[in-house]
């Protein structure tokens, strides 16, 4: 308070007392007025300061566990607190220990048993269908929504190793290994349908060596007759031999050139059954005249059909030779 009013007075000034008024004021006395004044400032806010600190330290006195009407210095009383805080902490660590426990034991407990404690509730008589099949259905709505999204998970994850391996790949095989790779694959068709075809061939002609020495006609005395299968339509060859413009087709074109491949095989087996049967038939036909009495009119017939099937005959070397599927 005494502060205040030396700074009042040095703010704002009384008048002298007429005791005063005559002495004049000298630096001197000036200088020791103006230090005193600065003097009584620093003790008081020295003062403001200590019984702050004196109130903070009994406000920890009171906080830290002490007997009533002891008497504690300040060291003792920032000594205890230091304690006191220590063990605080242990405390808290303990506690946050048992908690974590406890939580781990309630998880364990809830998560095997739903149907355990339905079962206690239908014992008891507590719960009801309705709210059993409301749980199972829930149950299996939120099964199903995880299976979903762990499909739809390893999907993306699938589609997006696929397009690295795509990526690789392309950066890995440039253009031409790829046509080479085609080209070898398409070689490999090629030659497996050539060694099938050429497995019926030898199949059919086995078959046709048989049955010739049972069913085979009187050769005539001018030529003989040879009976040679027809050959094979030309078509067959356009599907088999490849251009060198196809191989720079993808997959699926390969795919569609097997299968037209494996129908041009079936057509050829079912025309040479025809053809087999007509020449059955024609063997039938000059088989009977020729036993009961020849004429020429049969025998020019015969020789017809003689010299067309030698022209056939010539047609099937000359062709096959040039692809060369002959066996």
């Amino acid at each position: 308070m005494r502060t205040f009013g030396v700074e009042r007075e040095l703010l704002c000034p009384q008048q002298p007392h007429k005791s005063l008024a005559n002495i004049p004021l000298t630096p001197e006395t000036q200088r020791d007025q103006e230090r005193r004044i600065r003097r009584e400032i620093a003790n008081s806010n020295e003062r403001r300061r200590m019984q702050s600190i004196n109130a903070g330290f009994q406000s920890l006195k009171t906080l830290i566990p002490h007997t009533d009407g002891e008497k504690l210095s300040k060291a003792a009383i920032l000594q205890q607190t230091a304690e006191y805080i220590f063990s605080l902490e242990q405390e808290k660590t303990r506690l946050l220990q048992q908690n974590t426990q406890l939580k781990r034991f309630i998880q364990e407990f809830s998560g095997s048993s739903p149907k355990r404690r339905r079962a206690e509730d239908k014992d008891e008589g507590i719960g009801s269908p309705d709210i059993w099949e409301d749980e199972k259905a829930e149950d299996l709505r939120r099964e199903m929504i995880e299976l979903r999204q762990q499909l739809d998970k390893e999907r993306s994850v699938r589609m997006m190793l696929e397009e690295q391996v795509r990526s690789l790949e392309a950066h890995m095989y440039p253009e031409k290994l790829k046509v080479i790779a085609q080209q070898v694959q398409l070689q490999q068709q090629q030659e497996q349908v050539r060694l099938l075809h050429q497995e019926k061939l030898e199949r059919e002609q086995q078959i046709r060596t048989q049955l010739l020495p049972s069913h085979a006609p009187p050769a005539p005395t001018h030529h003989p007759t040879v009976i040679v299968p027809a050959p094979p339509p030309s078509h067959h060859v356009t599907v088999v031999t490849m251009g060198p413009s196809s191989v720079i087709n993808t997959v699926s074109t390969s795919r569609q050139n097997l299968d037209t491949i494996v129908q041009a095989i079936q057509h050829i087996e079912g025309t040479q059954e025809k053809q087999l049967q007509e020449e059955e038939q024609r063997r039938a036909v000059i088989v009977t005249p020729a036993r009961a009495c020849p004429e020429p009119s049969a025998s020019d017939t015969a020789s017809d059909t003689e010299g067309n099937d030698s022209d056939s005959m010539d047609q099937s070397k000359e062709e096959p030779s040039g692809d060369g599927e002959l066996p």
